[in-house]
This record gives structure tokens, C-alpha cells and sequence, in this order.
């Protein structure tokens, strides 16, 4: 963590507050920049401050903090969200991380809270070790730690996808493209780079699941290329994600996955086109070439 962290704080108890300010300060990368103790001036000042980290209460007035996380995802998507709370239910802590937190840690495991929020910025999930046992659906490691590599915390924030994207529209002479980076701790897909799309194209398809009927979604759960030559015609699409893409003046979408010299799925390239087009083998074979020597190089 060499970088400056900057935190928002969230937390109704001016005694917990005032714990996790002093906690935080024992580390020189750490900066508090707001402290709030409600949920709606939560999403406000996340929007406001678009923090790298906010800690977030989940009982707090007006807004829970389940609900809070969801809204931040929409206003503050490079945000990380490391719930706080003394709630051990095995639901609300699968509704939190499913609602994109990247961590939970439980109030009476605040000695933690520092390794946590160090695993956070490792690309790392972290559970506090008392919840061991609790069938969460994520892996347990040594001394009861959930923890499990995820490519939208370790590399979400990198420049390099953006000149990768411009490699890779350059090749095949696309209109427009995304890439999307993995987000293990939600299973959803969030653009990171981007070339050609209007605000509401990057609004619809900002965080996709594999449940989403689209070309990008379809390759997620298949992890194999997906290749549509006419957006207005193939029954792969919901009737929201067609009406979307042709209002962005697309007609034909190609979505590559990208997965690194370890096999780890790491996130999807996907280019379109206003025309109806079908990627040559050529072609298909420039972006293969461009993003396997793109995953070799990534850190």
C-alpha cells in the first residue's frame, strides 16, 4: 500500500468513529477524508468524494448499510466497501458482500481491521476469522480468513487497459469497445476502459452479471468467445440490453474472455461496430495474440 488511501468513514456510534480514526492513523498510506453517521449522506458524500475505501456500518439511520453499498456502486464504482458490524447472520453477511462489499469484518474482530483493509488493497476478500463455519459460499483459509484473489481489487485501477483496449480497436477497426475486469466478491463484470459509448451505454452495462442477456454476459458464463453479427435480430439479447445497444448505434458485438497465464479469468474484452460484421480469423487472432501477451505483462 505505498499509495495514499483516502477513507470515508461510516459509522452512527461517535465512539466506533473515533476507534476506527485512531486504528487507520497507525498507517502512514491512510487518510480519513469524511466521516458520516448516516446512510443517505453516505451515498452523498461517496458520490462527493469518490474514496478509494469507505468502512460501512450495516444498522444506520435512514439508509441500511446493504442498501447504502448498492447505491455507491452506482455513484462511486472504483470505490472498495469493507462492511464493519457486529452482525454475524450468514445472510446479511451474503447480502453484503453481494451487494459489494469486498470484505466483512465483525465489530468484536475490530483488532483486524487493519490486515483487512491491507488484504483489501492485495485484490484480496476478507471475512473475520469468528465467522469461520458460516456457510457463506466462499473458501476458508488459514486462521479462518475468507480470502480469495479477485482482479477487480488487484487490477481494476490500472491505466494499462486503456492502451490495451486502443490495441485492440486499432487491430480490428472497431466503432466503439469496453473491457471489463472480474469482480470475484459480487461475480459481476465492471467496465474499466472504455472507447466510443455515451453515458447512459456505460450506465446500463457498467456492473454485469452472468445472468445478464448480452454478448458479455453469455461469455462470462461459457468463458468462451461470443460473436454477434446482428444485435437487432439474435435471441441471445433481453429486450432491454437490444433497445440499449441499438440506441448506441450498434449492430454487431464480439466479447473476448481474458484469462492470465495461471488460468484465472480475469475479465472480457469486447469490441462492436455499427455494422453487421463477423470478425475475420485474422482478426480474431490479432485480439487472441494482443491479449495473451496483454495477461503476461499484467500485474
Amino acid at each position: 500500500m505505498a499509495r495514499l488511501i483516502r477513507v470515508l468513514l461510516v459509522e452512527d456510534f461517535d465512539p466506533w468513529r473515533a476507534f476506527y480514526s485512531t486504528v487507520l492513523r497507525k498507517l502512514a498510506e491512510i487518510q480519513v477524508i469524511a466521516q458520516v453517521s448516516d446512510g443517505l449522506e453516505a451515498v452523498e458524500q461517496a458520490q462527493k468524494l469518490q474514496p478509494d475505501l469507505i468502512l460501512l456500518d450495516i444498522g444506520l439511520p435512514s439508509l441500511n448499510g446493504i442498501e447504502v453499498a448498492r447505491r455507491i456502486r452506482k455513484v462511486s464504482p472504483m470505490s472498495n466497501i469493507l462492511f464493519v458490524s457486529e452482525n454475524r447472520d450468514a445472510e446479511i453477511v451474503r447480502s453484503a458482500l453481494s451487494a459489494g462489499g469486498i470484505g466483512y469484518v465483525v465489530k468484536s474482530d475490530v483488532l483486524e481491521l487493519l490486515p483487512a483493509v491491507a488484504a483489501v488493497f492485495e485484490g484480496k476478500q476478507f471475512l473475520s476469522a469468528s465467522l469461520d463455519g458460516h456457510d457463506l459460499g466462499v473458501s476458508a483459509s488459514a486462521g479462518g480468513r475468507f480470502i480469495q484473489y479477485n482482479p477487480y481489487l488487484h487490477l481494476g485501477r490500472s491505466n494499462s487497459f486503456s492502451k490495451f483496449l486502443a490495441s485492440i480497436i486499432e487491430a480490428v477497426a472497431a466503432d466503439f469497445g469496453n473491457v471489463q475486469v472480474y469482480d470475484s466478491s459480487s461475480r459481476v463484470l465492471r467496465i474499466v476502459a472504455h472507447h466510443g459509448f455515451e453515458r447512459e451505454f456505460l450506465n446500463y452495462f457498467n456492473v454485469v452479471s452472468c445472468d445478464e442477456h448480452c454478448a458479455c454476459g453469455e461469455a462470462m458464463r461459457g468463458r468462451s468467445r461470443v460473436i454477434v453479427c446482428d444485435v437487432a435480430t439474435d435471441p441471445l439479447f433481453s429486450k432491454d440490453a437490444r433497445s440499449m445497444l441499438t440506441r448506441a448505434n450498434v449492430r454487431s458485438v464480439q466479447s473476448t474472455p481474458l484469462i492470465d497465464p495461471l488460468g484465472r479469468f480475469i475479465g472480457m474484452v469486447s469490441t462492436h461496430d455499427k455494422r453487421s460484421k463477423v470478425p475475420t480469423p485474422p482478426e480474431l487472432k490479432q485480439i487472441d495474440n494482443l491479449a495473451a501477451s496483454f495477461l503476461a505483462k499484467l500485474d
